[in-house]
């Protein structure tokens, strides 16, 4: 991980309505007040808006740079430079080479002719390939005490100082960590950096990010509320935004490990209401997409596959949200071969929807069953996970606490196949024979270590674990180092409890540490890693987790809590059946009432993500032969856009 801190009239409208708006909330009955926000309004407001957009200038043709042989950079700078409001800049089919990073300007979309057509062979050396905003952060020295308004929940706080906020500008508002629920002290150290350098020691690690709509005197009315009471110093720093609705549409970035340092292939930085959609990653330097203090912005429809560089501690992570960013939604993304979708210092708000992720792996350790989706770095609040397929959950210990996050009917299988090459280069990736890993001729295995398909580590706490399916037929049949040996088959450990790294299988697994933890010196007071004093681990996140219409494969059984509905919305945050679900897939996919899936018990079927991946694409378990022909509109009704659409049914609301 990184140790250095580092439009329209209609739809401002829109906008502005949700502040005096209220849901009737798709979990309400189900999820206790306080525990989950209204995830309805996470990404732009109205939908991606460049459907109805017009083209700046003509179509620059491959041939104008020597069809992939001359440096295009400046060429298509320039374009995007000249490119009108609600405009965008066309790329035709071809190869473009980009020596120099890009950056995209507000209100101006790059958009290729296709991910499997218009290909940006980056040879960038030292920054992003392209950038949606910039990566200048906050200027904490400009923060103002927050005197009034403080409550959970509150649209409305009283500043000491209004004098540099207006409205339709946006503020950090954090405090100081409690040291109990949120925490920078984790299982490899204290986290100095989880607050991005405000302050020296990471102590104001919660916040979020808010949007002024209106500002009275010293009265500064925000959307979203917010989300916990802020009791303990709070602060509100204005958040510059350096771009809005900036997108990147319909191209692949072609990585060729050519960085001197590893930055993302797309970051997305002080960006409000910016998107990446109908792209593919093909390989990455550092991290495909990085978020950082960004606002209601969407990754959608996208391909991500490959790395140059995988392991604990490595810059591999799929999509990172970072620094306080609110509010931003990655939906029916494919991620194949690379790293998490990951969460950490304090983003807050976010929505992952119905994504579909196979083949991580780890160089270092290739029997490691990585995580799919972590929290890593204090201190991610009140994101949800919906729909999606992965092998394994964590919400890790290492760099300090999460709190108030929700899955709901995801798929966690609690099995991953690896493949060769391990290299974290380029080459044909093969998956058979399958075997044990090492063994001579044997090209993808079942990684044995590990695996615990949902492992909340012991700073996690007051999470929603609702109507998820939990382990899988391949769970059910992981064999022990020798390939012969069946693993042990857990449903429930929690700590106190003595947890195997590689004989034992476990469903679910609650307040440990470190992975190899469960017993020796990490147990019962040593330390976590020599320098605490405190014992890694806590029964804390067991008993204030809340499980409801969870199905566990391993022992059959679903877990409903006393006194709650067992009747399931269909989803927290979208209204409807999407315009972009794939026809003949069920909606929903997965849950303990959807029948006729071929997962466990009939309780699982593909989302839009995994059909077009594997349906489409002709994609196979562990990533074999990826990376593989992409293009969003053979897959999904809307190629460009494709996001939620408003809110139905709206009706006022006295707070």
């Amino acid at each position: 991980m990184r140790k250095t801190p580092p439009r329209f009239l209609l739809i401002l409208i829109f906008f502005f309505t949700l502040t005096v708006l209220s849901f009737g909330q798709a979990w309400s009955g189900i999820l206790a007040k306080g525990t989950a926000i209204d995830w309805s309004v996470a990404g732009i407001p109205g939908g991606i808006p460049s459907g109805s957009w017009t083209q700046s200038g003509s179509t620059i043709q491959a041939s104008q740079c020597s069809n992939g042989s001359a440096d295009c950079s400046s060429t298509i700078q320039g374009a995007l430079n000249s490119c009108g409001a609600s405009q965008y800049v066309l790329l035709g089919a071809g190869t473009f080479l980009i020596k120099s990073g890009l950056n995209v300007p507000s209100n101006c979309v790059l958009r290729g002719s296709g991910a499997d057509k218009t290909i940006l062979n980056a040879t960038v050396k030292s920054s992003q390939d392209i950038t949606l905003g910039s990566t200048s952060g906050v200027t904490f020295s400009s923060a103002v005490a927050i005197t009034g308004g403080t409550t959970a929940g509150s649209t409305s706080i009283t500043v000491g100082n209004a004098s540099n906020i207006s409205v339709g500008s946006f503020l950090l508002i954090d405090q100081t960590n409690d040291g109990t629920v949120v925490s920078q002290n984790g299982s490899e150290g204290a986290c100095s950096w989880c607050d991005a350098g405000q302050t020296n020691n990471g102590s104001r690690a919660q916040g979020q990010i808010s949007r002024v709509t209106s500002v009275s005197g010293s009265s500064i009315g925000i959307s979203p509320g917010l989300f916990v009471a802020y009791t303990r110093t709070p602060l509100a720093a204005p958040v510059k935004m350096s771009a809005q609705y900036a997108g990147i549409e319909e191209l692949q970035i072609y990585a060729n490990n050519s960085h001197s340092s590893n930055p993302s292939s797309i970051e997305i930085g002080n960006c409000a209401y910016c998107w990446v959609s109908g792209v593919e990653s093909n390989y990455t330097d550092g991290d495909h997409i990085d978020f950082d203090w960004s606002f209601g912005s969407e990754v959608i429809n996208s391909y991500f596959s490959g790395t140059f560089g995988t392991g604990p501690g490595s810059f591999d992570h799929g999509i990172r949200v970072a620094n306080k960013s609110t509010l931003n939604l990655i939906q029916n993304n494919i991620m194949e071969r690379t790293g998490v979708l990951e969460q950490e210092w304090g983003a807050a708000g976010n929505v992952f929807g119905y994504n579909y992720m196979t083949g991580g792996y780890s160089t270092s350790a290739p029997n490691f069953m990585s995580a799919n989706i972590e929290m890593h770095g204090a201190h991610p609040q009140f994101n949800l996970f919906e729909g999606n397929v992965v092998n394994k959950i964590n919400y890790d210990s290492i760099w300090g606490s999460s709190a108030y996050n929700t899955t709901f009917r995801n798929w966690i299988r609690g099995a991953a196949l690896a493949c060769n090459p391990l290299s974290g280069s380029r080459g044909n990736v093969v998956c058979t024979p399958i075997g044990v890993q090492g063994k001579n001729g044997v090209n993808g295995w079942w990684q044995i270590q590990a695996v615990r398909a949902f492992d909340l580590n012991f700073l996690a706490t007051y999470d929603n674990m609702i109507g998820d399916i939990v382990g899988s037929a391949e769970m059910a049949a992981l064999t022990q180092y020798d390939g012969g040996t069946p693993m042990g088959q857990v449903a429930n450990v929690s700590a106190p409890s003595s947890r195997s790294y590689d004989a034992d299988a476990y469903a679910l697994s609650f307040g440990y540490g470190e992975a190899g933890d469960g017993g020796g010196s990490m147990k019962n007071g040593s330390g976590c890693d020599g320098n605490y004093s405190y014992p890694c681990e806590s029964s804390l996140p067991s008993s204030t987790a809340f499980i409801h219409g969870l199905y566990n494969n391993v022992n059959g059984s679903t877990t409903w809590a006393s006194g709650v509905t067992h009747t399931l919305p269909a989803s927290f945050y979208l209204p409807a059946q999407p315009a972009w679900w794939t026809s003949g897939i069920s909606w929903p996919p997965i849950g303990p009432d959807v029948s006729g899936g071929s997962g466990p018990a009939s309780h699982v079927n593909m989302n839009p993500a995994q059909n077009c991946y594997v349906n489409v694409m002709g994609g196979a378990e562990g990533g074999a032969g990826g990376p593989l022909t992409f293009n969003a509109s053979n897959c999904y009704s809307s190629g460009t856009g494709g996001s939620v659409p408003p809110p139905t049914g709206l009706t006022a609301t006295v707070h």
